[in-house]
């Protein structure tokens, strides 16, 4: 399985990280593949109860709770082999964002809603400033 198609499955977008690997963001980790298998990496996240994460099915592994530089407790969790059967809930537990997908009539209604705008647009514009002669 690409990234690309686990993305185009789920509405979710792609972003390449600080290395240019393609990932999946989220608000508390992100998503990846790795040798075609769906991983889940967070860094820094604020600890999690451990069958939560063993939920995913993948090969867990946990790091120690520790506090950051602000003081608060922070934990690294990264999670690999995740089955595709468990993705929604890889999805959630990264807090991915999904792509809204707008109904027939909601697009319809953002079109005329776009055309009104630029109409309203078009007819503000001011008229090109007046050269004035030389003499």
């Amino acid at each position: 399985m690409t990234i690309e198609r686990f993305a185009d499955q789920f509405r979710l977008r792609i972003v390449r990280d600080e290395c240019g690997d393609k990932i999946i963001p989220g608000k508390r980790g992100h998503l990846y593949i790795a040798d075609g298998e769906l991983c889940l990496m967070v860094i820094d996240g604020t600890p999690a109860i451990r069958s939560h994460w063993d939920a995913l099915g993948g090969r867990l592994w946990m790091g120690d709770i520790s506090p950051n530089e602000r003081g608060l407790r922070v934990q690294d969790v990264k999670v690999e082999g995740i089955p595709i059967e468990n993705a929604r809930t890889a999805i959630k537990m990264a807090r991915a964002r999904q792509k809204r997908v707008l109904s027939t009539d909601a697009l319809e209604a953002s079109r005329e809603r776009m055309l009104k705008a630029r109409e309203s647009l078009s007819g503000m514009r001011s008229p090109a400033p007046q050269t004035l002669p030389k003499g």
